[in-house]
């Protein structure tokens, strides 16, 4: 069996991976949850984090299935023009990281090492560890005299 991709229509993708799940076919569309803001509310939605595409797994393409979704517009193609087959590999990369089952704990910072905040509203600052727990590091920001907690995951070595 081999995984594909597919583009969708706009703001599509998790209503085409619902119908390839409606005839069993095993469907992915990668999304992350997040805060919306409007003026008279605060919203969690999903945003999809591969716009306009959507994968599949079938053992043999059938294109009529593909033209039965209507959420769907055409297969993506590799260079040669034929279906760009996707592997298993890359599409375990995309689950693992986007259920966060990534090992951000295999990231090593030690007690005083200059770091660089590389996400949020101090990004690109620098700083000094002060303290390393299980995902978050504790760091002082010597140009603003703060402390800050911070997951592993925002920063880089300086």
């Amino acid at each position: 069996m081999n995984w594909f991709a597919i583009k969708t229509r706009p703001k599509s993708e998790l209503k085409a991976r619902d119908f390839f799940l409606s005839f069993n076919i095993e469907s992915y569309a990668p999304y992350y949850k997040t805060k919306r803001v409007w003026s008279d509310r605060i919203k969690k939605v999903r945003v999809s984090a591969l716009p306009g595409y959507v994968f599949f797994r079938t053992s043999k393409l059938n294109y009529s299935l593909i033209n039965l979704n209507p959420y769907t517009k055409n297969i993506v193609r590799n260079t040669s023009g034929g279906p760009a087959v996707i592997t298993n590999n890359e599409i375990s990369v995309l689950k693992n990281h986007f259920n966060g089952d990534l090992n951000i704990h295999k990231l090593s910072f030690k007690i005083g090492e200059k770091v660089k905040v590389n996400s949020g509203p101090m990004i690109f600052k620098n700083g000094v560890i002060e303290k390393v727990t299980n995902k978050n590091v504790t760091i002082i920001l010597k140009s603003l005299n703060v402390k800050f907690v911070l997951s592993k995951n925002n920063l880089v070595a300086a």
